[in-house]
């Protein structure tokens, strides 16, 4: 098998990225991280400063895979149909708020590292097995992934549940053990899946990312009126973000496995 490590940048893949330069996990046959388009910036400045460097003193690059480039499968923020939003949004069409199904990380991330690895490398994904940045805490969400019709035994490895099993806070202790800043939180910055908390902190400190979900929602708006990116059904610009409960019953928590790790 061809062991990919798929990176989101955050916390839990800046442990493995730690734990691979401590020799504690195997070096992959390839590191890969999706370029949406959309992802934070701090996240990337982490990568370029922290993570990319580390690796290569041991041999190891990191890929760098653009969603525009190798996601030719579907389109943007709409299906190739132009039928159906791919992001996890919200929704008031039933008189309630509801939330909608996401198919962005499938399209976005998942299937662009695959085209890349099949086009540019010569890798086909039957032999491929894809880590997984899980922390033991978040066994839920390997136990969902299992679950799905696209899972094959043997072919997703969970390095911190099955190799150098620990939680999120152990996480950051091994990447604090050495010397590097503590990694951002891994995300797109208008992804409907943030706490209030996130959002709150993404409008503080990052306004200008903030400002363009807001633009980002009121484009979509402008093709389903009933769409918004936060659970309150109101429009992201005048959310208190303090005062506004988050719904209970809304997981806000991404699947996929290639988003918040």
């Amino acid at each position: 098998m061809i062991e990919v490590f798929n990176s989101g940048g955050g916390t839990q893949s800046t442990a493995i990225a730690a734990l691979i330069v401590q020799d504690r996990l195997p070096k992959p046959d390839f590191v890969v991280i999706a370029d949406t388009g959309r992802e934070r910036q701090s996240t990337w400045d982490y990568l370029e400063q922290i993570t990319k460097p580390m690796l290569r003193k041991i041999g190891i690059d990191v890929h760098v895979i653009s969603k525009a480039k190798y996601g030719y499968n579907h389109g943007d923020l709409w299906s190739k149909n132009g039928n159906t939003l791919l992001m996890p949004t919200f929704t008031d069409f039933s008189g309630e708020i509801g939330k909608m199904d996401g198919f962005c990380s499938k399209t976005w991330k998942v299937e662009p590292v695959e085209n890349y690895l099949r086009d540019e490398c010569g890798v086909k994904k039957k032999d491929i097995r894809k880590w997984i940045g899980f922390s033991v805490d978040e066994a839920r969400r390997a136990m969902r992934m299992m679950g799905t019709k696209d899972y094959v035994a043997g072919k997703i490895r969970f390095p911190l549940i099955d190799d150098v099993p620990m939680r999120r806070h152990q996480s950051l202790a091994v990447v604090q053990e050495m010397g590097w800043p503590q990694p951002p939180r891994s995300m797109c910055w208008m992804c409907p899946n943030q706490t209030n908390d996130e959002w709150k902190h993404l409008k503080e400190t990052s306004p200008m990312e903030f400002q363009k979900a807001c633009e980002l929602e009121q484009e979509i708006r402008e093709k389903d009126p009933t769409v918004f990116l936060h659970n309150s059904g109101v429009l992201l610009g005048d959310v208190d973000f303090e005062a506004q409960p988050y719904l209970p019953g809304m997981d806000h928590a991404c699947s996929s496995g290639v988003c918040f790790v």
